[in-house]
């Protein structure tokens, strides 16, 4: 045709157009796949960095992607880690659950954290079931022993239930309210609340940070019973003007001197690190000022959770510095010759490879939260008797104050019969309790009348006074003497009960020749005022 030219283009040039063609599109999915490939790795290099710090809100925002794009299993087990630790063990036990559906080999640290994550949404069994795994790995650990044993036997630490009454504070937000201390005026707490300020101060959870409230108190009467209600909180002690997080905090010297929990500076070997230190603070007229940090104070770890008796010489605090047995460990120092001691681990009995936090002092008891000791899941509060070498046995003080969620920071009157703690059981986070406590308080006195009836068929209008006779209190458990009394001439009498246990009483005649046992049933609640009448059976005298 006119206008029209043929092009020949040899075979061997086609073939090499075509294979060019070929390797360069090979070439550029390879480019592809690389690029994918780097950037996962990438981010999976920015999510452990976050999670090693301990940022898991960030850590998982990524792993959850990473998982998405990969399907790596994993990804799975960081995603669960990271719910485990932000305490949400709903979203913990779910990806925990989908690992195992593709992997059925899980690492010992994660079947006890699934244990531990089925105890705090109350699965006992399944907790027992996992619990037990674990212990297959790890069979000499006492702790979960006795995690496994308190989880069996629960149903102990619901025994004295009914003489608990727990309220929830009309002090409490929407946001974190935690760690009450008694104040004459009413009760400081810390909350994270959002507060009205010029720029907005948020931590890395775009939470606002952590300052110190007082809520004052207003007695009032409602229907005949005085009702004490709180005031709206205002700012505590603004002088102490932390940058950061303020608070737990703790008062002594009559409350003219306090020590406290703030935001130190950050660490010299990781800028982005920052711990949390004591600080003390003396009342200067109605100001606070404040007067020195705690000697012990560390860039590198945290001291946090002061507890300090009436006047101020012994100091206990939490403390995540080396030489623990794992996670937080509660520590003493004692303030001699004008300065403070170096701080003293509390030992094993105390302290576990879990968390221990947030110590109370009331008398001679220590109080104080662990997720380490057993408990119903999660936090639990304990107490323990402080001794000259030690402690006494650690006892979890139970339901309702104890639960499967986390339940801390406990503070109580001199008698003991009101207080307050610190739950995440609501609907937002951590709230502050109040609680009211009827357990009957020892040394107790009580008073009865001693009688007698010569036969054991003749009815109760035959009774009788048995005058002069001595009684004998004995304590079953310890198979001891512990008080003795006599009764008059009326046959009354009195006996202290030095503490709670199980007793019998052993009455002996005016002639020191007959004897009787009678067993003596005291409630674990507040003794109403009433008379005991014990009555012996003469004809079953013992004859020794």
């Amino acid at each position: 045709m006119k206008g029209c030219r043929t092009i020949w283009i040899p075979v061997k040039a086609v073939k090499l157009y075509f294979l060019l063609s070929i390797l360069f599109t090979t070439a550029d999915l390879a480019l592809a796949q690389e690029t994918i490939f780097t950037l996962l790795k990438t981010d999976a290099k920015k999510a452990d960095a976050y999670y090693s710090s301990k940022n898991y809100r960030k850590a998982l925002d990524l792993y959850l992607t990473l998982a998405d794009k990969s399907n790596d299993d994993q990804f799975y087990l960081q995603i669960a880690r990271s719910y485990y630790y932000m305490n949400q063990p709903k979203d913990a036990a779910r990806w925990y659950a989908r690992f195992l559906s593709e992997n059925k080999v899980m690492p010992a640290k994660d079947i006890f954290f699934y244990a531990e994550t089925f105890s705090a949404l109350k699965q006992y069994d399944l907790a027992i079931q996992w619990y037990s795994q674990y212990l297959g790995i790890n069979n000499n650990d006492p702790a979960i022993i006795k995690k496994i044993w308190r989880l069996k036997n629960r149903e102990y630490l619901y025994e004295d239930s009914i003489h608990y009454t727990v309220k929830l504070l009309n002090t409490n937000s929407d946001a974190g309210d935690l760690c009450p201390v008694m104040h004459r005026e009413g009760l400081i707490f810390m909350s994270n609340r959002k507060r009205q300020t010029v720029v907005d101060q948020v931590d890395a959870n775009n939470l606002p940070f952590y300052k110190l409230y007082l809520s004052r108190a207003t007695p009032d009467t409602i229907n005949n019973e005085l009702i004490v209600q709180y005031e709206k909180p205002m700012l505590f002690c603004k002088e102490l003007n932390a940058r950061f997080n303020e608070g737990p905090v703790a008062l002594y010297n009559d409350q003219q001197r306090m020590i406290y929990t703030a935001t130190g500076d950050p660490s010299e070997k990781d800028k982005g690190k920052r711990t949390l230190q004591l600080y003390f603070a003396a009342l200067q007229g109605e100001t606070w000022e404040i007067t020195a940090p705690f000697v012990y104070n560390s860039k590198e770890y945290s001291i946090t959770d002061p507890a300090i008796s009436k006047d101020g010489t012994v100091l206990y605090f939490s403390s995540d510095m080396n030489g623990g047995f794992g996670g937080k460990d509660l520590y003493k120092s004692s303030f001699i010759n004008s300065q403070w001691t170096k701080p003293v681990n509390l030992g094993d009995q105390i302290n576990t490879s879990g968390d221990e936090s947030f110590p109370f002092i009331h008398g001679n008891s220590l109080y104080f939260a662990s997720n380490g000791q057993a408990g119903l899941g999660g936090l639990d509060i304990f107490h323990a008797t402080i001794e000259e070498n030690g402690f006494g046995e650690v006892l979890n003080i139970g339901y309702p104050i104890n639960t499967n969620f986390d339940d801390f920071a406990i503070t109580l009157n001199d008698d003991g019969t009101k207080g307050y703690f610190s739950s995440n059981r609501g609907n937002h986070g951590d709230d502050v309790y109040a609680l009211a406590i009827d357990l009957q308080s020892y040394p107790l006195l009580i008073t009865g009348i001693l009688k007698y009836k010569e036969e054991s068929w003749k009815d109760s209008a035959e009774l009788k006074i048995l005058p002069k006779a001595q009684l004998f209190l004995i304590d079953n458990i310890r198979n001891i003497t512990v008080q003795s009394s006599t009764s008059d001439t009326e046959g009354k009498f009195s006996l202290m009960i030095p503490y709670f246990s199980q007793y019998r009483i052993k009455v002996v005649g005016s002639n020191n020749r007959d004897e009787a046992f009678v067993s003596l049933e005291l409630s674990k609640g507040k003794n109403s005022g009433s008379t005991y009448e014990i009555v012996i059976v003469k004809n079953i005298f013992k004859n020794p």
